[in-house]
Formats: C-alpha cells, sequence, structure tokens
C-alpha cells in the first residue's frame, strides 16, 4: 500500500470520527474535504468511500509525494518484495512433444520473477528523488537437452538466460522542476509506464478470474482481491492497467494551470512485432542480435536500434468532467539496422544481393473521456497512422535507399455508458485496414480471430498486444447490459458483432482461456515459450499442427523459426494459442505447403473472406451467505461463452457444421468461493472449453494434406486457498487435475494433475 492510500485512510479516520464526536475534529475535517471531495454522507459504506478514493488516486498521488517528503524529513527509505512459488505436474497421458521439457518440479518458474527484490528511495532534497530496485531471481525451470544447433546438452537447471540465479536491477532518477505557475517531474531511467489513448498507447484490461493468482498482483487484502475477481468482475481504479513499459526520459506535470496536463517521452520498448513475418528478435531472450558485430544488446526494454517518441497534451474539465487530450507517438529507427547481421538474415542475404525493409510508424489522436453527468460516461478516440517506410536493395554495386510513405484512413472508437434506467454500455470501433500503431490496442497484423476471446484470462495473446481486444481491418460493436442487483455480486450479458471491412487471408487464431496459463507454466525449459517461434520448435517431438499459411520459409538463418502465419501452437507470457488456415480443400493446403515465396509476397493458396465474428457472454456472481444465513462471503461465480467466425453474417451459431462457419468455441466455467475467516478464502474451479473447426488441414506420413477437423476439448477441475498470514504476507495454493483432449489427432491429447504453492509479501 503506497504512502499516499495510507494518507487518505487516515483522514478516512478523522472523518468517521468526526460523525461520532460532533464535529470535534473539524479542522482536520476540512483539509481531508479539500483534498478528497466531494464529502460523504454519514450512510455511506466504508468499501464505497475507498472505491471513490482509489479512482481520485491518479490525479492527486502526484501533488501529494511531490511535496509530502523533503530531503531532512525521509532522506532514505526501503521497501521491497520477496516471492516464492513452488509447482509440481506429473503427466498421466503425455505426447511426445512435451516429453523434452521435464520440468515436474519447478520454482519460480515464470523465470523472470524476482525471488526478493528490494527498493531503494533517496531523498536529496524537496526536488530531487533518487529510485533504484534490484531483484535477486533464482528459478529452477527443470531440463532442457537441446541447444539452437541441435547438440545435446547435459541435464541442468537454467532459465532463459541459461542460468540458475541472476541478478538484476533497474534504476531512476527524478527531479522536480517547480515555478510558480507550472510543475513537472522529469524522470530518466526505467521503468516508465504511460498509457496515452486507445490508438496510441493503450493496454485493455482483460477478465481475470479468481483462480488464476498472478505473479504481479497488487499488494491488497484477500478480501480486496476477491471483490475484484468474483464479486465485482472487473478491475477498476488503479487496479485496471491500461499503461505499457516504456525505458528512457519521462517529463510529466505534477501541476498546470486552466487544469492543463502534458507527459512527453523518449526511450525504448519493448519489442511490438514479433506477429510480422520481418520481426528480427533483438530482445534478451535469446541474446543472438549482433552476436557477431555491434553492440545491440541492452540490459533494459529494448534495443539501440529503435526508440519511440511520446507526446499527451490534455485540458481536464473542458466540458462538465470531460478531458480533452491531443496525443501522438512515433517510431525512429537508426540506419545502422540494416548492417546487423541478424538483420541480414532475417532479409535472406548476406552483403551482396537482395531488398531489405523497416518502418516508421506515426500516429496521431484526438481523444475525450469522462462524466457527462452523473449518470453518463463515455470515452471517445479518434486516430489516424502515418508510415514511413524505408527500402534498401543491395547489388554488388552498392546500396540504394528509397522512402515510401502510406497514411491509413482515420480509425474511430466510442464506448458509452449511461445509468439512467438499466445500465448498458456500448463500444463502436471502426478501425481500417492498413492502421498501424504498435503500441495501441488495434493489433496492425493480417489476422482474424473470435471477438472477445483474447480478453477472457490471463495474460496476452497473439503478437505482443496484450488482450488487444481489435485488429486492423475491424469494425463492428458490443453491447453490455448489467442490471443493478441487490446484495453483492454483478450480472452482465454482452453481445458483439464485428467484420472485416475488407477481405483477407483466412488466417485463424484462438486462445486456450481455460487451461492456457498453466499450460504455458509447462514450458519453461524451452525458449520457444515466449512465442518466437512454434512451442514445439526446439523439441525433438513434433505437435501435430494444423496447417497455416506455410509458404514463407526463412533462409540463411540459424535460429528455427517459423514465422507467425504458421500453424501451430504458441506460447506467450500466461498464454497459449493456437493458429490455423481455414482451407477449403486438401488440394489448395498441399499447394500452399510446396510453394515457396519471399518475405514480400503472399501465397495465393490461402483462401480469402470477409469474415464475420460474433461474441455471446454471460458473466455473473452473487453472494448467498446472507440468503442461507452465512455471516460471510459465500460466492458463487459462472462464466459462460459463446464465440464464433463466418463467412457471412450470422447473429450465433452453436456448431461447426454451417458451411459458411470457420471457426466456433464455447467455455464454460465455475467457481465457487467461501470465506472461512476474513483472512482465509477457500476457492474451487470446474470449466470446459471447446474449439471447432471443419477446414483445418495436417500433413500425414506421405507429406500429403489431409482434412483434420479442429476438436479440442479442455476440461478442469480444481480446489484452491488464498491466506493472508499475516499482513501484507500471503499464501496461496491451487490444486488442479486439467485434461486437453484433440478428438481427431489423439497424439496432441495431455492430461495433468498440477499443484502450486506461493508465497508473496510486502516490506
Amino acid at each position: 500500500m503506497t504512502i499516499v492510500m495510507e494518507v487518505l485512510l487516515q483522514f478516512i479516520g478523522i472523518k468517521l470520527l468526526a460523525r461520532k464526536t460532533l464535529f470535534a475534529s473539524f479542522g482536520a475535517l476540512l483539509l481531508s474535504g479539500l483534498i478528497l471531495q466531494p464529502a460523504y454522507s454519514a450512510s455511506t459504506d466504508t468499501s464505497a468511500v475507498l472505491d471513490s478514493l482509489e479512482a481520485r488516486l491518479p490525479s492527486i498521488e502526484k501533488k501529494v509525494l511531490s511535496t509530502l517528503f523533503f530531503g531532512g524529513s525521509a532522506p532514505v527509505s526501503f521497501s521491497g518484495e520477496a516471492r516464492l512459488k513452488l509447482q509440481y505436474h506429473n503427466f498421466d497421458l503425455q505426447p511426445d512433444f512435451m516429453r523434452d521439457d521435464r520440468s515436474w518440479l519447478q520454482a519460480n518458474w515464470e523465470g523472470n520473477e524476482s525471488l526478493l527484490r528490494l527498493g531503494m528511495v533517496v531523498r536529496a532534497g524537496r526536488n530531487t528523488v533518487l529510485w533504484s530496485r534490484i531483484g535477486f531471481q533464482h528459478t529452477l525451470p527443470g531440463s532442457y537437452l537441446n541447444d539452437w544447433s541441435g547438440d545435446t546438452l547435459t541435464t541442468s537447471r537454467h532459465d532463459k538466460m541459461n542460468l540458475s540465479s541472476n541478478i538484476h536491477e533497474d534504476m531512476s532518477a527524478g527531479i522536480a522542476l517547480r515555478t510558480v505557475p507550472a510543475s513537472f517531474w522529469l524522470k530518466m531511467g526505467n521503468v516508465h509506464w504511460i498509457e496515452a489513448s486507445p490508438f496510441t498507447i493503450w493496454k485493455s484490461q482483460p477478465r481475470t478470474f479468481a483462480w488464476e493468482y498472478l505473479p504481479f498482483e497488487i499488494e491488497q487484502p484477500i478480501t480486496r482481491y476477491f471483490e475484484y475477481n468474483i464479486a465485482r468482475g472487473e478491475k477498476t481504479g488503479r487496479a485496471a492497467w491500461n499503461k505499457k513499459a516504456f525505458n528512457g526520459i519521462n517529463l510529466e506535470s505534477i501541476d498546470l494551470p486552466f487544469g492543463l496536463y502534458l507527459n512527453f517521452l523518449y526511450g525504448t520498448f519493448e519489442r511490438y512485432d514479433n506477429f510480422e513475418r520481418e520481426y528480427i528478435d533483438f530482445s534478451n531472450d535469446l541474446a543472438y542480435a549482433d552476436v557477431n558485430d555491434r553492440d545491440v544488446k541492452g540490459r533494459g526494454i529494448g534495443d539501440t536500434y529503435r526508440h519511440v517518441v511520446h507526446l499527451r497534451a490534455a485540458k481536464e474539465k473542458l466540458l462538465a468532467d470531460l478531458t480533452l487530450g491531443v496525443n501522438f507517438v512515433a517510431l525512429d529507427y537508426s540506419e545502422d539496422i540494416i548492417r546487423n547481421n541478424l538483420y541480414k538474415k532475417v532479409f535472406g542475404f548476406r552483403d551482396t544481393s537482395g531488398y531489405s525493409f523497416y518502418k516508421e510508424p506515426k500516429v496521431y489522436s484526438l481523444d475525450l473521456r469522462g462524466a457527462v453527468n452523473d449518470h453518463l460516461e463515455m470515452h471517445a478516440d479518434i486516430g489516424l497512422s502515418h508510415t514511413d517506410t524505408a527500402w534498401f536493395e543491395y547489388t554488388p554495386g552498392g546500396r540504394e535507399k528509397e522512402m515510401n510513405s502510406g497514411i491509413s484512413g482515420p480509425a474511430l472508437f466510442l464506448s458509452a455508458r449511461q445509468e439512467y434506467t438499466l445500465p448498458v454500455e456500448l463500444d463502436f470501433a471502426y478501425i481500417p485496414p492498413g492502421f498501424y500503431s504498435p503500441f495501441s490496442f488495434a493489433m496492425p497484423v493480417d489476422a482474424f480471430y473470435p471477438f472477445g476471446a483474447n480478453l477472457t484470462g490471463a495474460g496476452k495473446f497473439l503478437a505482443r498486444s496484450e488482450a488487444s481486444p481489435y485488429a486492423q481491418n475491424m469494425v463492428g460493436a458490443k453491447v453490455m447490459i448489467e442490471p443493478v442487483l441487490k446484495g453483492y455480486g454483478h450480472l452482465r450479458i454482452i453481445y458483439g458483432q464485428h467484420k472485416q471491412l475488407e477481405s483477407s487471408r483466412d488466417l485463424l487464431y484462438f486462445p486456450y482461456r481455460l487451461n492456457g496459463a498453466d499450460l504455458f507454466s509447462l514450458f519453461h525449459t524451452s525458449y520457444n515459450r515466449w512465442g518466437n517461434g512454434l512451442v514445439d520448435g526446439s523439441m525433438n517431438g513434433s505437435y501435430r499442427k494444423r496447417l497455416g499459411d506455410e509458404s514463407y520459409k526463412r533462409v540463411g538463418i540459424r535460429i528455427p523459426f517459423e514465422h507467425p502465419e504458421h500453424g501451430g501452437l504458441r506460447s506467450d507470457y500466461l498464454s497459449m494459442y493456437e493458429g490455423f488456415a481455414a482451407y477449403e480443400n486438401a488440394a489448395q493446403a498441399d499447394s500452399n505447403v510446396s510453394e515457396v515465396t519471399g518475405i514480400m509476397q503472399q501465397s495465393a493458396f490461402v483462401p480469402r473472406h470477409t469474415k464475420w465474428t460474433f461474441n455471446l457472454e454471460l458473466d455473473a456472481a452473487y453472494d448467498i451467505g446472507g440468503i442461507i444465513g452465512y455471516k460471510r462471503d459465500l460466492f458463487l461465480s459462472g462464466y459462460a461463452a459463446l464465440n464464433g467466425i463466418s463467412t457471412a453474417f450470422k447473429p450465433l451459431f452453436v456448431n461447426d457444421d454451417d458451411e459458411e462457419a470457420l471457426l466456433w468455441g464455447t467455455l464454460l466455467r465455475f467457481e465457487p468461493a467461501i470465506a472461512l475467516t476474513k483472512n482465509f478464502y477457500l476457492l474451487g474451479l470446474a470449466g470446459f472449453e471447446n474449439w471447432r473447426s471443419q477446414q483445418a488441414y495436417l500433413l500425414d506420413e506421405a507429406n500429403k494434406a489431409v482434412a483434420a477437423p479442429i476438436d479440442y476439448r479442455d476440461y478442469a477441475v480444481g480446489l484452491g486457498f488464498d491466506w493472508d498470514m499475516l499482513s501484507r504476507v500471503g499464501l496461496h495454493g491451487r490444486f488442479k487435475w486439467m485434461k486437453h483432449e484433440d478428438t481427431n489427432v489423439t497424439d496432441n491429447s495431455w492430461s495433468t494433475p498440477i499443484a502450486s504453492l506461493e508465497t508473496k509479501m510486502w516490506f
């Protein structure tokens, strides 16, 4: 809990005392009222007060922190967190492609989460602050027996950097720049968390569930955790995280006249393009970039070749409580990238001949957000992307450069919620073909997936977009009806229809929503777990994958990387997903497999359609404790969804038998929970997920395409607990049996029990 929250809680205590003593502490109450307006009536529930305060924290925290401390009062302070997670699984049904990853017992299996993290804040003066953080990481992810060249390694325990233990640190310095009319924070280092608007820098908030206790959960009491993940079924206020991470220089206003706000960033960023054919892995995961020449590797986020420039200027309370913002984000490349060895290999040439390119997008956005009145709130954003592409032609006589520019049509997003009678929320989005904004919530990729499916459960889906609801070349609307329940719980009915504006290749993707996070945890001795290639890319056994666009083959590169349009099973942090092409017949699939295209050509043998997707969801939870006379929380929680993709408009279909249906899926999950004490909750899980498609193909032993319809059935049954053992110390246990059935290709089926125990503390 931050010092700001502690201060605010003190104010609440003063206000409650004032009510009991009939204004005995009127002065303190007046002071708190100036900061925390509007005041709350005596009948207001403490939880509602906390909710309101939490929603207001982002706007006042920077002001409080900039004035609360000075060098004499607290020149040096320390804080930190410690985390240890042990996990065990043991397959009772194990396919060949999983056998190399013998990680039955794992410790801190994420591979990038610290066992111990310490933070130090040094306040040299009222206007100068230095932040430093150091983490001591130890992982036991299991045995991995092959390196990238195929050589056998001795059995060992190591993480993604081939180390069993590691120390990482990050440092940031901040200086308060103060004048009478305006003041700013200037921060240098990492990590800066930035949000601007949906079409510039934005991450959507997925629907998370209580079963998936995430390694990055914020510090909060267990009762609060269950409130967000079951009772409300959504994270709001400071718990909702729309930000993305950057390193660099960040200038943000503390206080400007006339309700103005300014945020500027120049820095580096996490890879964003690993779902594009020309993706180059400059990440720290593999450390293959520039192995033979210049230094590109950094110890942080990003590489030395690409930088981001971001600017947001806003005016608060322009009309009622509406805020108007102007946003700009751009990528700047150093031309030195074209001399990088890995860059050359990606484009399939050495130094003599060939073509290569890189893209420098610029995105402009105007957004309006806030409350129109007490019953209506909105968020609108209109964006425009302008992409400069630098082309390089290599010949024996030298190198020529040519610049091309492209401007997309404007993209529009509108979200409005009214609570005059029955609460209803409407989202509308229009994202034209070619809209290229890599940090937005609209993925700039030529792909399609069931709308809504990627917003259920923890983790990312489809590249680095982190639960992005939209892709370029898409238009549609979603409506959510949320009746007000008497008591503690929620009920939401959600329906959406979206379609492509223009026809595109039928490359389809779908996530493993029920067991994806746990399945991801079983591949932690494989470098492919980060989404760079298929999950079995470095295994001896092979996943019997459905075919995608297999035509493009990378040449001249030793990393066994199959580009993102290839079919198969992929992983990313806390998630698993699969892709395939919806071929119309075996001859079409055979022709695609035998075709060899370059990095800039698309196969003529992948069908093209203007596709539609629908989603229907029912999300409900209720505390029945009061009904049966139980004095603590007793939740019944359920979630059900239908999702589908078709080549024509269909309001709803319940299977994949329709000839126009390309993909259909359903998810059912039930999570009961009971509070045995205010600090100890028991949690159950029962779930079923099914994905189906009649238009999937794979290669047989003769290397010929044969029909292999998708009918994946996933099951889960589990029991867990969450316990606040001490103040700021929690223990979280889960035992789950999960099973995956590929009914038409049984070699891919698996089942296993999985048990984990995690403790996390803050100090």
